[in-house]
């Protein structure tokens, strides 16, 4: 890992293999797996309301996102008593931000929890429960200029965006440029500018995608598939050597990668799963509390039966004493964790109580 400081030279690719004589690698990196036709959903997963990222310091990374690409969320104190049953934290308080992502229906969610004892963990990018956070942007040197300018961590072995070609002839044979970074908390952030992309959304982030890494893309495909309903396409395995080399860094030659993607059932929102072999890598799993964990929030059908059914295959479950949380009125949800170490909170929406009648 490094850091791109401020004396590093800020450049677009074309312009740092002029200055710095170097010719970047052109990579053929399949972002999203080819187009297929998805089977029926389900109704068992009928939406998300949030991608969410437990933080140390919730000013200090909401400063990074808006810095860095102008996505900005309002803090505040969320004093609701179902917060410790839910992550199973007796006495924890909690502040989050949910910030507005583009072009999609859901938010990205940071958490900041105080008042109980916080590990914070930071992933490989290859390590099964690492999540990192796709953002397409109309100019990738202004993502890069902020870095800079804030001392934020950039993976990218050269400290400046990658070239690469889209497969199978996606978007003709235009190239696009990416770019990955790490947040305060070690999230990691993709950033890539796609080939004449359309400005659709104020600003320089255009779009996103979430992205977590797999253990076994098998395993992942049965819990997601049988236990909550969701569709995917999946790519074969990739040789990661050579030009992705420049992404990560240190790849061995026989490296590997293969994705499958889809949408979270009933949305728009775009999902990605990345299992790689041939390069370190090692469980990574903290609790809803730790900085750095991710998670996502999703909404489902008849909760009592998801949960049945995932305890009946063995499905780790967070919350205290395994038990549903009446989180509102109308509201009830549960923690559990899904086979990469992946801190799932998934939610039901009921009718709201009678109100009581005069009695005559």
């Amino acid at each position: 890992m490094r850091h791109y400081t401020i004396a590093a030279a800020l450049c677009s690719v074309s312009l740092c293999s002029l200055v710095m004589g170097a010719t970047p690698g052109v990579i053929e990196l399949p972002l999203h797996a080819a187009s297929c036709t998805p089977g029926p959903e389900r109704g068992i997963t009928v939406g998300i309301l949030n991608d969410i990222h437990a933080v140390a310091d919730l000013d200090k990374t909401l400063a990074f996102y808006k810095d860095v690409f102008g996505i900005s969320g309002a803090p505040r104190a969320f004093p609701n008593p179902g917060v410790p049953l839910l992550t199973n934290a007796p006495g924890v308080s909690l502040r989050l931000a949910v910030m507005k992502l583009p072009n999609a229906p859901h938010g990205f969610e940071l958490t900041d929890f105080t008042g109980v004892e916080k590990q914070a963990g930071r992933a490989r990018l290859t390590d099964p429960g690492a999540a990192a956070l796709d953002i397409y942007v109309s100019d990738l040197d202004q993502v890069v200029a902020a870095a800079q300018k804030g001392g934020y961590e950039i993976v990218t072995t050269s400290g400046r965006p990658v070239q690469g070609k889209w497969p199978s002839g996606k978007f003709g044979s235009k190239p696009f440029h990416t770019i990955i970074l790490r947040d305060p908390d070690g999230y990691f952030v993709r950033a890539t500018q796609k080939p004449d992309a359309p400005t659709a959304a104020e600003g320089n982030a255009q779009g996103v995608a979430m992205d977590f890494t797999a253990e076994s893309l098998e395993t992942t495909r049965k819990f997601y598939g049988e236990l909550l309903g969701f569709n995917f396409c999946e790519t074969s395995w990739v040789n990661a050597a050579g030009g992705f080399d420049q992404l990560l860094g240190g790849l061995a030659k026989n490296a590997k990668y293969r994705m499958m993607n889809g949408k979270i059932p009933g949305t728009t929102a775009a999902i990605q799963f990345t299992e790689y072999k041939g390069m370190p890598r090692s469980k990574f799993h903290l609790r809803v509390r730790d900085p750095g964990a991710p998670a996502m929030c999703l909404q489902v059908k008849d909760l009592d039966g998801v949960l049945k059914r995932m305890k009946d295959a063995g499905v780790p479950v967070v919350s205290k004493d395994e038990k549903i949380v009446q989180f509102s009125p109308t509201v009830r949800n549960i923690f559990v964790v899904d086979p990469n170490g992946i801190n799932l909170e998934l939610y039901e929406v009921t009718p709201a109580p009678a109100k009581p009648t005069a009695s005559n």
